[in-house]
């Protein structure tokens, strides 16, 4: 049997996203999110997939990476069907990505798959080494929450900007300002600020996937922190899921960052780990 390698560009076109689709329709939904379903026919979108087909034109490999942010640092992951999980097309599919990443000029890359001893001993074998990796918790809709007198959350407003990221660069450093960039410029995110008494104390950005919320880039002043108010976002965005007639809210943190065990007293249990590999670019 032939097997045969192509590349297409993100927004993929329909034929080719529904071969995706019926390709990992068995599959968790994790190996969905990791391969970036949601960014596949976006017309905004940059990235591309790595599909491999049999003579017969059945679609029984692929991989998807994507520039996230905009910074031309992607981020992939690949999936290649049981039956044909020893003719090496993992390892195909990953010189694809590579292929590709360097055509379109990549600064760096991270390989996300699921935490896997066989799947580790692989991106090992390829000179990945683990950067990090991040646990994904989720949670219920909350259907009653009110906020303390004083307190709100709201959408963000031009006005906010300065205050923003300033918070932003004191609860992580400078790199996060081109993502605060893009996630502002993506119309399908939603910047939100929490102020108490007028004074902006924290943040997250809001997009729905699949009847869920995802929460990212959730971030706490650190003259504010240890005092609630990060469990007081959370819980209010379990409400806003509630209102709007959500399954679920996802949220994604880093296993180094000591405060994640205050999204299980928020209500959120741990699903997976994934982890994060990187390499130098070829």
């Amino acid at each position: 049997m032939e097997l045969s390698l192509s590349i297409a560009s993100f927004p993929l076109d329909a034929e080719t996203a529904g071969e995706m689709e019926r390709l990992i329709g068995g599959e968790p939904e994790q190996c969905r999110t990791l391969l970036q379903n949601e960014l596949w026919q976006k017309p905004f979108a940059k990235g591309f997939a790595v599909l491999a087909y049999t003579d017969s034109g059945e679609l029984v490999a692929c991989a998807a990476a994507a520039d996230l942010v905009g910074v031309h640092h992607y981020e992939w992951s690949a999936f290649v069907s049981p039956d044909y999980r020893r003719l090496g097309l993992a390892t195909a599919l990953a010189d694809g990505v590579q292929h590709s990443l360097a055509q379109r000029g990549a600064e760096s890359e991270l390989a996300a798959f699921i935490e896997n001893e066989a799947t580790d001993a692989w991106l090992m074998s390829l000179g990945y080494n683990r950067s990090f990796q991040e646990l994904q918790f989720e949670a219920d809709p909350l259907p009653a929450y009110e906020l303390a007198e004083g307190m709100e959350v709201i959408p963000y407003e031009e006005k906010h900007l300065d205050e923003l990221e300033v918070l932003l660069c004191a609860a992580f450093d400078e790199s996060v300002l081109p993502v605060l960039e893009h996630n502002l410029a993506d119309p399908e995110r939603q910047v939100y600020v929490m102020r108490q008494n007028g004074k902006l104390i924290a943040t997250a950005t809001m997009s729905m996937e699949d009847q869920a919320m995802w929460l990212t880039a959730l971030a706490v002043s650190p003259d504010a922190q240890r005092s609630g108010y990060g469990q007081i976002f959370l819980h209010w965005a379990r409400h806003a899921a509630h209102e709007k007639d959500l399954a679920r809210v996802l949220i994604e943190v880093e296993t180094e960052n000591r405060a994640w065990p205050v999204y299980e007293k928020a209500g959120f249990s741990k699903l997976y780990t994934i982890s994060y590999w990187q390499r130098p670019l070829q």
